[in-house]
């Protein structure tokens, strides 16, 4: 007779060299009020260099349920795919490497999964820690926490549309039922570095799904017991590393929208040229908010994301089928030394 497991949770973290920050994820993983019986944790390392296998072994001695797994192939979308095909659970909880939860988080999230079998995604408040002090424009244009990844809804739980990837839990069951996550990145963020290094936004990732599960009459769930706190460090409040960042979701809303039109190269020209007009636009905007002294950055940036989308836009032109191509790249993966080639497709 098999035995039946008793894991109720899998707590999935995909990184990539950032084994400091992976120690700090695990030490709070490991003072969860959650019995340790009834949940497991499956590290998957994205082809690191550092020292996250020996971080894993260190958790595990203390009696932290961790299982590690080596995903050579650079892709955050295959990483989460791997961690599933590990995990045990019939919840899984993907947090970044750069995330804390709080003691209470699974608890929450596990309970708010097993009173509704309707509920597909939990998600919860994430919440920044600021490694330096954040400067003023961040302060003052508060839509920018969106691209910091943070997250806060108010403190009753509801229905909602979306949950952000730091902060995620999906019914097992169900992203394998809808086929698993959309294609998101190709390459990774490395640590110590500026900016994102061969790295290509490619597809919607988590929102997407998100918008497959409403679409097949699952619900979302706003959890706000279940929360997390996001570590942000220096270089995520550098305009560098904004630019490169906006750059990336210029890029990424040009492949999606072509993955789901598949455009003729004229209409993509048209598009280009709409994107060119509206960086123009930007610039303006930027050029007098300087002269009034207020609120240029989300000009700046958005500059660089109109900017990246007529590029690609114009290589689309050139290559319609790339979308598709970089898709299917992002749901099996890269090589390590492949994804400098693959950006210079998009020159």
């Amino acid at each position: 007779m098999s035995q039946v497991s008793s894991t109720r949770a899998s707590v999935i973290i995909p990184t990539y060299n950032r084994c400091h920050s992976l120690e700090r994820a695990l030490q709070s993983v490991k003072e969860l009020q959650f019995p340790r019986d009834q949940f497991e944790v499956v590290v998957v390392d994205n082809n690191s260099s550092d020292n996250t296998p020996g971080v894993s072994d260190k958790f595990r001695a203390t009696g932290v349920p961790v299982k590690y797994v080596k995903e050579t192939r650079l892709s955050f979308t295959v990483a989460r795919h791997t961690g599933a095909q590990a995990a045990s659970g019939p919840v899984l909880c993907y947090i970044d490497d750069d995330v804390m939860v709080s003691p209470g988080w699974l608890t929450a999230i596990v309970a708010a999964f097993e009173k509704d079998e309707g509920v597909a995604i939990v998600g919860g408040p994430i919440l920044p820690i600021f490694e330096s002090e954040p400067p003023e424009w961040i302060q003052k244009y508060h839509p920018m926490s969106g691209w910091l990844s943070l997250l806060d809804l108010g403190t009753s739980q509801h229905e909602v549309q979306y949950a952000y990837g730091p902060n995620f839990s999906v019914r097992n069951s169900v992203l394998q039922l809808l086929g698993g996550f959309p294609a998101d990145t190709i390459g990774v963020e490395s640590e110590g570095r500026h900016g994102v290094v061969d790295k290509i936004y490619v597809g919607t990732g988590d929102v997407g799904l998100c918008g497959k599960v409403v679409k097949a009459g699952y619900k979302v769930m706003y959890v706000p017991e279940a929360l997390v706190h996001h570590v942000i460090p220096p270089v995520r409040l550098t305009k560098r590393w904004w630019r490169s960042r906006l750059t990336g979701e210029g890029c990424c809303t040009a492949l999606t929208l072509q993955y789901e039109r598949k455009d003729r190269p004229l209409r993509l020209l048209s598009r280009s040229l709409l994107s060119l007009l509206k960086a123009a636009k930007r610039a303006l905007g930027f050029a007098l908010s300087a002269l009034l002294k207020t609120g240029k950055e989300r000009h700046e940036f958005y500059i660089s994301y109109h900017l990246s989308r007529a590029k690609v836009e114009f290589a689309l032109a050139r290559n319609p089928d790339l979308a598709q191509r970089l898709w299917k790249i992002a749901l099996t993966g890269v090589q390590p030394d492949e994804t400098g080639r693959l950006s210079r497709l998009l020159s």
